[in-house]
């Protein structure tokens, strides 16, 4: 596998002797404002009166962009390429459009006006028009005559109004239902009908990762390609701008289900499949950020909702949020605390996401995490209700830099004819994965691994000793593979050199194909040895 490049931005930064002071800077103000963030997130904005319960309910994002701002910076901190809004606003204008909708909600709802809510949905449309006109322009240099009407000071103010409208809705179901009734279904369609818009450039990372995935022959070459057009869509906000607002609707209209309409019940049942497909898809949540995860929080912290989010396939957002999320501690909270119901009606596609983001988890914190209660009551409620198969599932996805917990976890139960049938059980055969040797779980990476990826890995597994003539014939042959021709005898060598490699029985850390490379190898390989002994 060739080398990969070193990015040179990061080398110079790395060689500037205030790199190392200035890193620990950043880390410190994430420490200081951190507690903060998980305070924000735990706040329900469920007592006094409705202004003051939004406010609170906003506190969270306010305090994220704090931190990612503090800590790197924050594409919600920019400003319009229009400049400062006019007093009063151009019209049709983003902050226009803003003050317009706030004053519909607010104050002509509050009046009786009820005419007026009609017109919410050509302004939210419009909104959302001049998002995409915006970062169309930012991210792919594209010019269109609407850019004079992107005139907001902050990103962020654009964010927390919106925001601010659909907690107003959320929180105040009676405003909601008039909306609903007064726009004549283009509401429905708005927040339940309507593509996510995340634009060319996101939509086309996401088809170039399904492909490179989906690929077996795929290379480290086309894994750098999507990776770079990934880099360039991530100045794409437009759909996380956006995700606070249709966050907040689609909760309220999953709140506002039991109210005995039809229709609340046929909307609930689309927000629920919207909410579920978009805070479960990788690719997704990554577009919308913790923008989604503040929002989806009432689900979260709601036992009796977060049952039917989770019977509707929703419960790996959970997991996923506890992974990488500024929640993450109140999901951990959640997590250790929530009905066993959760788990029951679950679909291998449900629990390809779980399992999912418990691989990510190890793969973050490392091994020793998934010991915790909630691996171990995961493990144990999968393997209760649906034996193997969620293992089984997982273990395909796991790859040479991903952790192999499923197929070691699957491999042993299935070999050993393990009961698995308490805590204990589970504990028990975890640790035996996180104390495994680490020549042991090189082996069971390569066990796991496609034909394509043992190639690319040649230099990473097998026999340590440089001098193997069997990995020098095995790199020769490498060099003559035709992509996307399989040989059969050739890639049964490659199969059996990686995985009949034996540890040293010293160390454990460093295998070997035979006796004969072993001793070639000791000379060069006795100092780590004794280090690791130690």
């Amino acid at each position: 596998m060739p080398p990969v490049p070193f990015p040179r931005e990061l080398a110079q930064a790395i060689s500037d002797p205030n790199f190392k002071r200035d890193l620990q800077a950043v880390i410190e103000i994430g420490k200081n404002i951190w507690p903060e963030v998980d305070a924000a997130a735990r706040k329900k904005g469920d007592k006094g009166h409705l202004y003051a319960r939004i406010a609170e309910r906003c506190h969270l994002a306010l305090m994220g962009v704090k931190m990612a701002a503090s800590t790197g910076g924050s594409g919600l901190t920019k400003s319009g390429p229009a400049g400062p809004p006019q007093n009063p606003p151009v019209m049709h204008g983003m902050m226009y459009c803003l003050d317009l909708v706030e004053k519909i909600i607010r104050t002509d709802f509050r009046a009786g006006d009820m005419a007026r809510l009609a017109k919410l949905p050509a302004l939210l449309k419009r909104i959302r028009h001049l998002l995409r006109v915006y970062y169309d322009f930012v991210v792919g240099g594209r010019q269109h005559s609407d850019l004079i009407f992107c005139d907001w000071d902050s990103m962020l103010l654009v964010a927390l109004m919106l925001h601010q409208a659909g907690l107003c809705f959320q929180l105040e179901p009676s405003r909601f239902r008039a909306a609903m009734a007064a726009s004549n279904g283009e509401l429905e369609k708005f927040f339940l009908d309507d593509e996510l818009d995340i634009g060319l450039f996101r939509q086309t990372a996401f088809e170039l990762e399904r492909y490179v995935e989906a690929d077996p022959e795929s290379e480290d070459t086309d894994r750098m390609a999507a990776g770079d057009v990934e880099d360039a869509a991530d100045d794409d906000l437009t759909a996380h701008v956006m995700s606070w607002l249709l966050g907040d609707v689609l909760v309220a209209f999953i709140m506002d289900e039991n109210t005995g309409s039809s229709d609340s019940r046929r909307w609930a049942g689309k927000a629920m499949t919207r909410l579920v497909e978009w805070s479960t898809s990788k690719t997704i949540r990554t577009t919308l950020g913790d923008a989604l995860t503040d929002a989806m929080r009432p689900i979260y912290w709601t036992p009796s909702l977060l049952v039917r989010f989770s019977h509707a396939g929703g419960l790996g957002a959970l997991f996923g949020d506890w992974t990488n999320s500024t929640c993450r501690n109140m999901c951990e909270d959640i997590l250790n605390d929530m009905p066993e119901a959760v788990w029951d009606n679950q679909t291998p596609a449900s629990l390809a996401v779980v399992t999912r983001e418990l691989q990510t988890k190890v793969n973050s914190e490392g091994s020793v995490i998934a010991k915790c209660p909630i691996f171990i009551n995961a493990f144990l409620n999968m393997y209760r209700r649906y034996s193997l198969a969620p293992f089984h599932a997982a273990a395909r996805l796991e790859n040479f830099d991903s952790p192999v917990i499923f197929y070691y976890l699957s491999h042993r139960i299935k070999q050993d004819s393990l009961p698995m049938i308490s805590s204990q059980d589970w504990l028990d055969l975890v640790t035996t994965y996180i104390d495994m040797p680490h020549s042991t779980e090189r082996r069971y990476h390569w066990a796991n691994m496609t034909v394509s990826a043992r190639w690319d890995c040649l230099e990473l597994y097998g026999c340590c000793a440089e001098a193997c003539p069997e990995k020098r014939e095995l790199r020769r042959l490498r060099e003559r593979r035709v992509r996307g021709v399989r040989e059969g005898a050739v890639e049964a060598r490659l199969d059996r050199w990686g995985g009949k490699a034996k540890a040293c029985k010293a160390c454990g850390w460093v295998a070997y194909c035979s006796e004969a490379c072993q001793r070639a190898d000791w000379k060069k390989h006795k100092p780590e040895c004794l280090m690791k002994r130690r």
